[in-house]
C-alpha cells in the first residue's frame, strides 16, 4: 500500500514519540541501573574500587579540646568551669592495606592505615598547639577508675604508685602541650624501682593500655592519637565487594574472622552496615542506612530528615545520634541490664576501648539536661554538634558527612585515694572530634558528568521525542480526516456557517433601508419617507 508523504511523516513522527517513550522511560533507567551496579561494586576494574582503597583527597579532622579554669575547685568538689581550644585542624589520609580478594564468597580484606598532617592555617585563630592546656589527667583517673571497680583493695597502693610515676602530683590535672597530648605523646616515667610504681608500669605493658608505646630504659609515652598516625590497624576486616549483589557492596561481615563481635550482649555483638567508606546505590528516603564503627564497637543507623542539595547536586540528609539506651530495647544490648544503662545520649566504652571513657555528641547534645548542669561553659548546638550526612541518592555518594563524637570521663569520688577523696563524681567532658568530608570540586564534577548531565541528555531528548511524537499524532488525524473535517464544517446545519440574505436582512433591520453598491446599470435610490 502506497502512503502518502504526509502520512508518511506524520507516522514517523509518531514513532520517534513512541520511541522516546520507551527508552527515556524504560530501556534507559534499567541501563543506568546495571551500569550502576557494575561502578558501585568493589570490583578491581571500577573507579569506587580505588577511591576506596585509598581516599584520593584529605578528610578534614578537627580536634577541640576543654580546657579546666578552676582546677582547684573541682579538686574540692566544685562544678568544673571548661573553656572550649580548637578547633585543631589536621589532614587526615585514609588507605587500606594488605587487601586481598576472595572470589568465592565475594568479599574482600583489608587493613586500615591513616596518616595525619597538623594545619595550623586552618586551626583556630593564633592556635600553634603549642598551647597549655588544663584537662584533667587522663592516664591516672584511668588507672584509678579501673582499680576501682575492679580491685578496690588496691587503691592505697595504686596512691603509692601514681606518687612515684607522676612526680608527688598534687591533683588529678594535667598540664601539658596540646600536640603532646594528641600525637607526639609525653613521657610516663616508668623507671621507678619501688615495688608499687613498678607493678603499676608492668601492668601497664602486660594490658597494652590505649594510647602508650613503649620505649627504652623504661620510659613509656602517652597520646591520644599517636598509635594511630602511620602504622597499620592489626585488626583485618571483611567486606562484601558487592559484585553478586550491589546493595550489599561495603557490608561488613566479619572482623579478624570472627563473624561477631565479643563485647556486648546478644545481637548488639552483630555487625550491621557498612565499614562507613562506601555505600549501596538506589538509596530512598525510606531506607535505613547503617554503618559500624569499629573505633565504638557498635553500629550506627542514620535516619532519613530532609532533601538538600550539594553544588547543585540534590541530596538526602540523614541524621544520628548516640541514643537512648534504656528506652529503647534495640540498645539495651549495649548496657549490662536495662537498669543499668547510662543517662540518655550517654554510651559506655569501657568494654570496647578497656578505658572508662563514655561517648557523647559534642556539649552534650541531645543527652539528659541534667549532665549540662553538672558543667558550666557548654552550648549545644545542634548544626555545630549534630551528626550529618548528605547522600546523593541515586549512587549512594556521601557529599557531605560531619561525624562528630565527645568523649568524656567521670571524675572519680573514692576515699581510699587522696587524689580523687573529694571530686564531684559527675561526668565531664575532656575533647572531641569531628571528622569531615566534603567532595571537593574535581569529584563533584565527574559525577554530574558520568551520571547528571547523561540523564539531563537523555531527559531532554525523551520530552522532545514525545512532543514530536505527539504533533505528528495530531498532524496524522488532520491530515487523514481534513476531507471530513471541510464537509462537516461547510453542511447546511453547522452552526458555523449563516446564509445570509439581504433582503430578509433589512426587513429584520425594523425596516431601514442601507445603501447597498451594484455593480450594474445604474438604478434610482429609493424612495425615503421622510
Amino acid at each position: 500500500m502506497h502512503l502518502q508523504k504526509p502520512l508518511k511523516i506524520g507516522l514517523g513522527m509518531m514513532s520517534a514519540g513512541l520511541f522516546g517513550i520507551m527508552f527515556g522511560w524504560v530501556l534507559f533507567p534499567v541501563i543506568l541501573k546495571s551500569q550502576l551496579k557494575k561502578e558501585m561494586a568493589l570490583s578491581k576494574k571500577t573507579d569506587v574500587r580505588g577511591m576506596w582503597e585509598k581516599i584520593p583527597f584529605a578528610l578534614d579532622f578537627k580536634v577541640y579540646l576543654f580546657n579546666y579554669t578552676n582546677p582547684e575547685e573541682v579538686q574540692k568538689g566544685g562544678i568544673p568551669v571548661v573553656k572550649e581550644v580548637g578547633p585543631y585542624h589536621f589532614d587526615e589520609w585514609k588507605e587500606k592495606v594488605e587487601v586481598e580478594d576472595h572470589e568465592e564468597d565475594d568479599t574482600i580484606t583489608y587493613k586500615k592505615r591513616d596518616y595525619f598532617y597538623f594545619r595550623p592555617d586552618l586551626s583556630g585563630p593564633g592556635l600553634t598547639g603549642e598551647e597549655t592546656i588544663v584537662i584533667p589527667h587522663i592516664l591516672m583517673l584511668s588507672m584509678a577508675t579501673i582499680v576501682h571497680n575492679d580491685k578496690p583493695a588496691m587503691l592505697n597502693m595504686l596512691g603509692k604508685a601514681l606518687n612515684g610515676i607522676f612526680d608527688e602530683p598534687k591533683d588529678i590535672f594535667l598540664r601539658v602541650k596540646v600536640l603532646d597530648l594528641l600525637f607526639r605523646g609525653m613521657i610516663v616515667n616508668c623507671a621507678r624501682t619501688e615495688f608499687a610504681p613498678k607493678a603499676v608500669c608492668t601492668a601497664l605493658k602486660k594490658e597494652a593500655a590505649n594510647g602508650l608505646t613503649f620505649e627504652p630504659n623504661n620510659q613509656y609515652r602517652f597520646s591520644l592519637f599517636g598509635l594511630r598516625n602511620g602504622t597499620i590497624d592489626p585488626h583485618v576486616v571483611t567486606v562484601r565487594r558487592g559484585i553478586k549483589n550491589v546493595m550489599d557492596v561495603g557490608k561488613v561481615i566479619a572482623v579478624d574472622g570472627k563473624p561477631n563481635q565479643d563485647v556486648w550482649r546478644d545481637k548488639c555483638n552483630e555487625y550491621q552496615g557498612t565499614d562507613g567508606t562506601v555505600f549501596p546505590p538506589f538509596l530512598t528516603e525510606k531506607d535505613n542506612l547503617e554503618s559500624f564503627s569499629g573505633d565504638l564497637c557498635r553500629s550506627f543507623k542514620p535516619w532519613y530528615q530532609k532533601k538538600t542539595s550539594y553544588k547543585g547536586i540534590k541530596t538526602n540528609r540523614y541524621i544520628a545520634n548516640i541514643g537512648d539506651f534504656a528506652n529503647d530495647p534495640d540498645l539495651q544490648c549495649y548496657c549490662d541490664s536495662p537498669d543499668k544503662c547510662p543517662p540518655k545520649g550517654v554510651m559506655d566504652l569501657m568494654k570496647c576501648m578497656k578505658a572508662p571513657m563514655y561517648a557523647t555528641l559534642p556539649h552534650f547534645l541531645d543527652c539528659d539536661p541534667q549532665l549540662l548542669k553538672n558543667v558550666k561553659g557548654l552550648s549545644p548546638d545542634v548544626n555545630e554538634h549534630g551528626i550529618v550526612i548528605d547522600f546523593e541518592p541515586i549512587s549512594g555518594t556521601p557529599m557531605v558527612a560531619m561525624q562528630r563524637v565527645q568523649f568524656n570521663m567521670m571524675l572519680l569520688k573514692a576515699d581510699k585515694l587522696d587524689l580523687i577523696k573529694e571530686l564531684p563524681g559527675t561526668l565531664t567532658p575532656i575533647f572531641w572530634i569531628e571528622e569531615g568530608l566534603s567532595l571537593n570540586k574535581t569529584f563533584v564534577k565527574m559525577l554530574k558528568h558520568q551520571l547528571f548531565i547523561p540523564k539531563r541528555i537523555v531527559s531532554v531528548v525523551r520530552w522532545f521525542l514525545v512532543g514530536v511524537g505527539i504533533v505528528g499524532v495530531i498532524g496524522t488525524l488532520v491530515f487523514q480526516f481534513k476531507g471530513k473535517m471541510m464537509n462537516f464544517a461547510l453542511s447546511p446545519g453547522s452552526a458555523t456557517v449563516t446564509k445570509v440574505n439581504p433582503e430578509m436582512s433589512q426587513q429584520n433591520q425594523h425596516n431601514q433601508p442601507k445603501d447597498i453598491s451594484i455593480v450594474g446599470e445604474p438604478q434610482n435610490p429609493p424612495k425615503v419617507d421622510m
